[in-house]
């Protein structure tokens, strides 16, 4: 880490997350990332919002802050890019979804940009088996079968002030935003 990363994420607030548990949340962090940078009253949110969650339902916290100017996020630049083609090749039609789905999102401004996942009696729900490459056809069915978990999960973080990313795929890694006005300035 450079002494200017450094500096930015104490200035930021950020919990460091290594892989395991942590307040009841698994953190899993999404390939290559070997922990999650997430803002200290985002994660106090989704501490308070997996303690009103039944406990059958799980939040796994996957993605928040990642330097642009890291290793990392060099990486995820050229995974972006990658992706970017790929995605273009096999969806054709789904071009305008492009700039939703390979944007960094927030996760390179603060950490409170953040991806979840959740399990459902114990068992990791993937609503997105193949990623952001998996057919729309199948994201549907895959909404289909979990959608009351998936709605609870939604609407607890809409009530502690995150909102959801519009785009449906985005919206199935559970990408959302804590709302800048609860932060402090």
């Amino acid at each position: 880490m450079t002494r200017d990363t450094a500096i930015h994420e104490t200035a930021l607030a950020l919990v460091r997350l290594p892989p395991g548990t942590s307040g009841n949340i698994q953190i899993q962090p999404r390939w290559p990332a070997r922990q999650v940078l997430i803002n200290a009253l985002a994660w106090q949110k989704i501490q308070d919002m997996q303690a009103a969650l039944p406990s059958h339902l799980g939040l796994i916290l996957t993605r928040a802050y990642e330097p642009r100017a890291s290793e990392l996020g060099k990486a995820r630049t050229w995974f972006r890019r990658a992706g970017i083609w790929l995605f273009g090749c096999i969806y054709r039609q789904r071009k305008a979804e492009i700039a939703d789905i390979f944007g960094s999102n927030g996760h390179d401004v603060d950490g409170t940009h953040i991806d979840l996942s959740f399990r459902l009696h114990g068992r990791r729900v993937r609503l997105l088996p193949l990623s952001v490459f998996t057919p729309l056809a199948w994201q549907k069915k895959r909404m289909d079968i979990y959608r009351e978990a998936l709605e609870l999960v939604k609407k607890e973080l809409l009530m502690r002030g995150f909102t959801l990313h519009s785009n449906q795929t985005e919206s199935l890694q559970i990408h959302c935003d804590l709302v800048q006005s609860d932060l402090p300035v």
